[in-house]
């Protein structure tokens, strides 16, 4: 982020630690629990957030060169991403059109067709079907007509995403998508990272609970109090909006350091954590050293079961190899941390479905949390009583 910026946040970060207390809306809010249980609900979310907005499907990293291509499975329409012989980023639901089997699985190299697994029909980077063994069984088809569905794909600070709508216009700019902050993004040089480890977890808790435990610091001292608690300044996080997306900035107790600094001297990022929530279900989490990406999807059929992809991003391949095992730490330890917070969570989602209540309340310093709930409230055409 700029440098103006960092100053603005660094002053607000220490005058709320020599006051006290953090930045406070004017007042708190609440939440209804229906919106982690009513199916209805769940199945507008799928439609219009995870059918009408882009999501992040893959990393530039994956990508590079013609041929790399991966196959998106947590995405709610199953999605192949592929660069063709021209350099050029294609997206298509991963269905075979003849009997719609699933073209290819996970991610790789060199791809100039894709064969379909159960009766070999064939298409290439372009998704234009190639090849259909004894043909002569359909006579008159129309190839182009079976075609792979083509989805609008976007690249950009080493993100893709795909817009799984099929007949949207290909060309969309993600920019018009991000509220302003695309510049923040663009400061961390996200583009030059590369995906080191992933991990997936499937949890039965809703898939906003998993996306809620990133959106406050008032339960680190307490849940985390063994393990990330003394590294930030109790309950104090700053909050700021971008459209949908927002930022929320936790603060480390090392930033008290810069007091003996000139402002122009000040640097941000080693005292911070900054995430930001790619509205509507990636989360990034820019470390002074890397990048954590969290993909977040509802499990379909259901309320009550959420599958979270966990990504380790590193600064470049040619990163020190000393480096390596402590990026594996890394790892182990965020791991660690969010399973605290989904024991929790699961615990949340069952107490939901008792139906004991009807709302949970947000408190004045959980500004991130009302943001991304109406942000979601205003994407499905809600108002808080609806």
């Amino acid at each position: 982020m700029k440098h103006a910026t960092q100053i603005r946040l660094i002053r607000e970060a220490l005058a709320a630690i020599e006051r006290g207390s953090p930045p406070l809306a004017e007042t708190f809010t609440k939440n209804r629990v229906a919106v982690y249980t009513d199916p209805r609900r769940a199945a507008k979310e799928r439609e219009i957030l995870f059918g009408g907005y882009p999501i992040v499907v893959a990393f530039s990293s994956e990508l590079r060169a013609p041929g790399d291509y991966v196959a998106d499975e947590l995405s709610p329409v199953p999605t192949l991403v592929v660069r063709n012989e021209r350099g050029e980023l294609r997206a298509f639901a991963n269905m075979c059109r003849h009997r719609g089997s699933r073209l290819v699985q996970g991610a790789g190299h060199d791809a100039t067709r894709f064969t379909c697994p159960y009766h070999a029909w064939s298409y290439d980077t372009d998704g234009r079907l190639r090849a259909i063994p004894d043909e002569y069984g359909f006579s008159g088809l129309d190839r182009d007509g079976c075609a792979l569905m083509r989805f609008p794909v976007a690249e950009k600070y080493g993100m893709v995403w795909v817009m799984p709508k099929p007949g949207a216009q290909l060309g969309f700019e993600i920019d018009d998508y991000l509220g302003g902050l695309g510049e923040d993004l663009n400061s961390y040089g996200t583009e030059t990272f590369e995906l080191h480890e992933r991990r997936v977890l499937r949890k039965p808790m809703n898939w906003k609970l998993v996306s809620d435990t990133f959106w406050e610091a008032y339960h680190i001292k307490v849940l985390h109090r063994t393990t990330i608690a003394p590294l930030f300044v109790r309950n104090l996080a700053l909050f700021e909006p971008f459209g949908r997306n927002h930022r929320l900035v936790g603060v480390r107790t090392s930033i008290e350091k810069l007091r003996a600094m000139p402002e122009a001297e000040w640097d941000l990022l080693p005292h911070a954590t900054i995430l930001v929530n790619l509205f509507p279900n990636t989360i990034l989490v820019m470390q002074s050293d890397h990048l954590e990406v969290y993909r977040i999807f509802p499990v379909p059929g259901g309320t009550d079961e959420s599958i979270t992809e966990v990504n380790v991003l590193i600064p470049g391949k040619d990163a020190p190899l000393a480096a390596e095992r402590q990026w594996s730490r890394v790892m182990e330890l965020l791991v660690g941390v969010i399973e605290q917070d989904f024991a929790v969570g699961e615990k949340i989602q069952r107490n939901f479905e008792s139906a004991m209540l009807d709302e949970v309340v947000y408190g004045r310093f959980e500004s991130a949390l009302e943001h991304f709930h109406r942000s979601i409230r205003d994407a499905l055409g809600e108002s808080i009583e609806g």
